[in-house]
């Protein structure tokens, strides 16, 4: 289940909250407990907080896990998903009554907000990565080469894995057999069918109220997301580096 134990001010000396651990199995000797927090890669700080809890020899035996989506498939089901909660970043945008015109709101038009705010902060701040300083959620919430940075900064990049989402909605059994391969786990694949019926792939995935990704904001998109994008295929290739986990042997990940 998700923790939220990293995410905010450290509320206990040791950073824990006092909540139980989450999802805990042992096998003889041998524990293995995990935290599914999905906020834990975008939030500001959390690889600091999570070293900050642990002693050295403790962190050294940490792994970090994440299935990454393409940004921009990722950024409109965030639109979806976040506009339908009530909880869209709107940070800097005055247009919207939310009286009136918050249902109304299309994506392209927020996402070319979400641009135009990014270059303004990229301009007054040169020196400063978008991620975290400009913003954690919406855009910047898909700029993974910069997350991931903290976490092979802050611990071994060995420690890190990265799971190909196309390959984990294709096969999810193998994908995951492999995962567990590669942690020294073993992995039971019953109950669980070859691909996810839950996870939306269709590139023309709709909101309830027929909103679609323009064809022109889509290539915004992409060319704003291209550098991290390639950013991190340089980090998935480097020797020593991030572990990367996929089935379908693409040449690249998006």
């Amino acid at each position: 289940r998700q923790q939220h134990k990293f995410v905010g001010p450290l509320k206990g000396g040791d950073g824990s909250d006092g909540s139980d651990a989450a999802d805990v199995s042992s096998t003889g000797s041998a524990t293995v407990s995990a935290d599914f927090t999905s906020t834990y890669l975008e939030a500001r700080g959390t690889a600091t907080r999570i070293r900050a809890s642990y002693t050295g020899t403790q962190s050294s035996e940490l792994r970090f896990l994440t299935i990454l989506r393409d940004p921009v498939d990722r950024l409109f089901s965030y639109f979806v998903a976040a506009k339908k909660a009530g909880t869209l970043d709107l940070t800097g945008y005055t247009d919207v009554d939310f009286s009136t015109e918050y249902d109304s709101l299309k994506f392209d038009d927020w996402a070319q907000f979400q641009l135009q705010r990014a270059g303004a902060c990229m301009a007054k701040n040169p020196e400063q990565d978008l991620w975290p300083h400009c913003g954690t959620e919406g855009l910047f919430g898909s700029l993974y080469s910069k997350q991931l940075a903290t976490f092979a900064e802050t611990f071994n990049p060995d420690q890190v894995y990265v799971v190909s989402f196309d390959s984990y909605t294709k096969n999810g059994p193998r994908t995951l057999s492999k995962l567990a391969s590669e942690l020294g786990l073993e992995f039971d694949s019953e109950g669980m069918s070859a691909s996810s019926d839950t996870a939306a792939t269709d590139d023309s995935e709709e909101d309830s109220s027929g909103d679609q990704m323009g064809e022109a904001t889509r290539k915004k998109l992409n060319r704003f997301f291209d550098p991290y994008r390639d950013e991190l295929y340089s980090m998935l290739q480097m020797e020593g580096g991030l572990n990367y986990i996929d089935i379908t042997e693409e040449s690249q990940m998006f």
